[in-house]
């Protein structure tokens, strides 16, 4: 009988991607913590940019430059900690923080010196034993980008729909495009040789290399290489191959001009042939596109109008609205009054008093009847139109009346002081009134404008936009491929140059510059390639970085240096001085600081560049001698900066001892409390056993920091009268911690009840007592379980964050879950190098307490678990 086999195929799938999913967040902790960059994700989770600095950071913590600088300052006044230094011992860990200031400043020469000789070797590698080979595997890449224009060109030919008529003219144009570009290349070959036979000085190597910058350029300017360069350098040298190379290179411009010209003839070529292939539908498409352009940029321009239109609107309305919010409320007074002067009309008075104000009430009544005509325009203003209707109608009312009016009847007198009053408080503000509805009412009237203009555009544009879908949709594959085929002439000049064999690397950058450029947009390098083409111009590039940075730091070091020399000598006298409370500015100290926080940012910026060049060439490059160079290059420029870097000091190890002692304490008291407590619950029988049971798995079920309230103020409370037990304490926390024990208490008991009670009895018959036979017999039977307890206890306190950071508030004081969040924030953002690394240590005590104790943990469970 045959077995059959079974497949399992997706089992492993999935089996596979599990453990992927399990392993990720593990190796991600670990590879961060080493890599060097200090980021979250890379593309290079495996990175060969690994350092163990993070870990050094985190056991045996060094200041740095700048955190070096700040404890010289402290020693020499005395701050903080130094406080209660003696002049001897203040002296002392002065000399020694100077001593490892000089200490910094001669490994950063020596790596300084390091690297500049690597960059030395660099360039010999460049120019010496590796040049055949990367010259060699420039032209490979050159030939690879051949075959892929090559394969591009016959896509889009194939598909043009050209006929053999048309190809045929098309070719001769090329072929006359392509021996432009022959002579072109024969040309700065000439000029080059030419350059080798004049021979670079230190007086001319200005002049020399701006010359060959030029005729490896894309465009070479002869008129501005010869305003800047050759000019001055006929100056200064007799020599009469510089008059062939001023026309050599006036030749190789026009030279370049007339292959641009020609490759402007081929796209025109192939421009009249997309206008004979497309007819009336070509017209009528760039008609279409051109209306469509103009009618976005008209839109463009109303769009700003209406905008500017909304915000004068805006301002409008809001002013106009506060100050309706001043008149409303007297709108009230005003109907009432005249109500009441009408009430009393009779005879005509002719008051002189009342007649006297004519002028002015005329004025508000014509003022109010073209506030309130406007106003009854606006929507927005609904709620106030009710109160200026009521003031053009009183006021109308009082202008055509004004003679029936006698302010001397006592029963009017109020409302005729109404009205004179109103007439005052709205004086000054009416015509700030009239002319805010006027201009409000203009303006929206502007925008409406404008919004119709810009409707009935957007119609229109609509409408073309359709009509060019329409025809472009009907034309796409052809007008797709005329887009190309009108850079034709680009596309050539490229791919004649890629057929050139490479003789050296200003050619292979002249290259690396054509393929890069906006030529023809429609091909894209393979970005490997560019790395080849490049790669002595990059080396170049991070190597003058480099000397930039190298040149300011030495600048930097040698103002420096007299200040420590000063310090150092005068140690003794500026601690005197600031000895016992007073405090005098150091005069060195200060240009110290001063020094480093004015030039080292330049500093950093060249070399950082020059580091991230190296770095990314490092990968890359296959050629052996270089790709050591590199490494041990920006392996130092690592280093350096990592000494001259601000840093987070963090007292890690005093964190993590924290830590081990509240969980070594807490999982030791909680095992001794709940191993003595649950014995009684297993084997005694007592009123309110089971209630206490009860009440024991109820308080489980209610998390700790409901009651934290409570807890605060009991820590706070003890810590008033006994302090060492209170906030901001281990022992406050570890009391905090005691109060999880009824679960334990509960795994024990369970455990003790699958201890046989005979065991007991029989040690109890020999005369044992009740604890003897607890303390000899059940405690080492038991130790499976007490082995979990512990294992669980020291464990959950250990990693404990949320009750930690309430109880906990000085740093010295934090445990390692609180100090860990302290690397996610503060000035250096977060440290995901020191983070990472700082969570591998801090597994360290766990897996140690795991594996000593890991024979008793399946047992444990298992048995304690048992139903009691």
């Amino acid at each position: 009988m045959m077995i059959q086999k079974k497949n399992y195929i997706l089992r492993h799938i999935f089996l596979i991607i599990v453990i992927i999913l399990v392993l990720f967040p593990l190796v991600w902790v670990v590879t961060t913590s080493i890599r060097r960059d200090n980021a979250a994700f890379s593309p290079k989770l495996f990175s060969s940019r690994i350092t163990l600095n993070y870990y050094r950071d985190l056991l045996f913590p060094k200041a740095t430059v700048p955190e070096l600088i700040k404890d010289i300052n402290g020693t020499a006044h005395f701050i903080g900690e130094n406080s209660k230094l003696t002049l001897d011992e203040a002296n002392k860990k002065l000399f020694n923080e100077l001593k490892d200031f000089e200490i910094y400043i001669d490994e950063t020469n020596e790596y300084l010196n390091n690297i500049q000789k690597r960059f030395i070797d660099m360039q010999k590698s460049l120019y010496g034993k590796d040049m055949d080979n990367i010259i060699e595997d420039i032209n490979k890449a050159r030939i690879k980008e051949f075959e892929k224009l090559e394969k591009m060109e016959d896509l889009f030919l194939e598909g043009s729909f050209l006929s053999d008529a048309n190809l045929k003219s098309i070719n001769s144009q090329k072929e006359e495009l392509n021996n432009a570009i022959t002579n072109y290349y024969y040309l700065r070959t000439e000029i080059l040789n030419l350059l080798s036979d004049i021979k670079k000085t230190d007086d001319n190597s200005k002049y020399y290399d701006n010359t060959i910058y030029t005729i490896f350029s894309i465009k070479p300017n002869y008129t501005l290489w010869k305003i800047k360069n050759y000019k001055k350098w006929v100056k200064i040298e007799n020599n009469e191959k510089l008059l062939i190379l001023n026309t050599k290179i006036k030749n190789l411009s026009n030279e370049w001009k007339n292959i641009l010209s020609k490759a402007k003839n081929i796209d025109n070529s192939m421009n009249a042939l997309e206008q004979k292939f497309l007819g009336k539908d070509l017209e009528n498409i760039n008609n279409y596109s051109s209306e469509i352009k103009n009618i976005q940029k008209e839109l463009s321009k109303i769009k700003n109008n209406i905008s500017k239109s909304q915000n004068i609107v805006l301002k409008y309305t809001s002013d106009l609205t506060s100050l309706l919010e001043l008149y409303a409320p007297d709108s009230l007074k005003i109907e009432s009054a005249v109500n009441i002067l009408k009430n009393y009309k009779k005879d005509k008075v002719n008051s002189t008093e009342v007649i006297a104000l004519s002028e002015k009430i005329n004025f508000i009544s014509n003022t109010f009847e073209i506030i309130n005509n406007k106003i009854q325009q606006l929507s927005d203003f609904e709620i106030y139109k009710n109160s200026i209707q009521k003031y053009y109608e009183s006021f109308l009312w009082l202008k055509n009346n004004l003679e029936y009016i006698n302010p001397d009847l006592e029963y009017i007198t109020p409302a005729y002081k109404t009205v004179f009053e109103i007439i005052d408080n709205i004086d000054s503000t009416l015509n700030t009134l009239k002319a805010l509805t006027i201009n409000l009412t203009d303006n929206l009237a502007i925008l409406e404008k404008y919004q119709n203009s810009y409707n009935q555009l957007d119609s229109k544009l609509k409408a073309f936009s359709t009509k060019y879908d329409e025809l472009y949709n009907k034309n796409k594959t052809v007008l797709d491929n005329f887009k190309k085929l009108k850079k034709y002439g680009e596309f050539l000049i490229i791919k004649s140059f890629s057929n050139l064999e490479i003789k050296n690397y200003y050619e292979s950058e002249f290259f690396a510059d054509l393929l890069n450029s906006k030529l023809f947009e429609f091909y894209k390098p393979l970005k490997r390639d560019l790395i080849v083409f490049t790669l002595r111009n990059n080396i170049e590039e991070a190597k003058n970085k480099f000397y930039l940075s190298m040149s300011s730091f030495e600048k930097l070091i040698s103002e420096i240096k007299p200040n420590i020399e000063k310090l150092k000598s005068n140690a003794n006298d500026y601690l005197k001085i600031n000895y016992n409370g007073y405090t005098a500015d150091i005069l060195p100290i200060l240009e110290i600081s001063s020094i480093y926080n004015s030039k080292f940012g330049p500093v950093k910026a060249n070399i950082s560049r020059s580091s991230r060049i190296v770095s990314d060439l490092a990968d890359s490059v296959k050629y052996k001698s270089l790709k050591t160079d590199l490494r041990k290059i920006d392996a130092d420029i690592y280093d350096l900066l990592d000494k001259w870097n601000p840093k987070q000091r963090k007292p890690f190890l005093r964190w993590l001892l924290n830590s081990i002692i509240v969980a070594g304490v807490t999982s030791i008291l909680t095992v001794l409390m709940t191993a003595v407590a649950a014995y009684p619950f297993s084997r005694m029988r007592f009123f309110g056993r089971k209630e206490g049971l009860l009440y024991l798995m109820l308080i489980q079920m209610f998390p700790a920091i409901m009651y934290m309230v409570a807890l605060y103020g009991i820590l706070k409370f003890m810590g008033d009268y006994f302090g060492f037990i209170g906030l901001d304490t281990l022992a406050g926390l570890i009391f905090v911690y005691l109060g999880g024990v009824s679960f334990n208490m509960w795994l024990i008991k369970g455990y003790y009840d699958t201890i046989p009670d005979s065991l007991e009895e029989s040690a109890m018959i020999d005369g044992a007592t009740r604890f003897q036979t607890f303390w000899r017999i059940v405690l080492p039977l038991a130790s499976p379980i007490l082995a979990v307890v512990t294992i669980l206890s020291f464990m959950g306190t250990f990693n404990e964050f949320v009750m930690a950071r309430i109880v906990l508030s000085s740093e010295q004081n934090y445990t390692y879950a609180v100090g860990l969040q302290t690397f996610t924030s503060g000035p250096f953002e977060t440290e995901w190098g020191l983070f990472t690394a700082a969570a591998l240590l801090g597994a360290v005590p766990m897996v140690l307490l795991f594996l000593s104790m890991q024979k008793y943990l399946v047992g444990g469970l298992t048995q304690g678990s048992v139903k009691g």
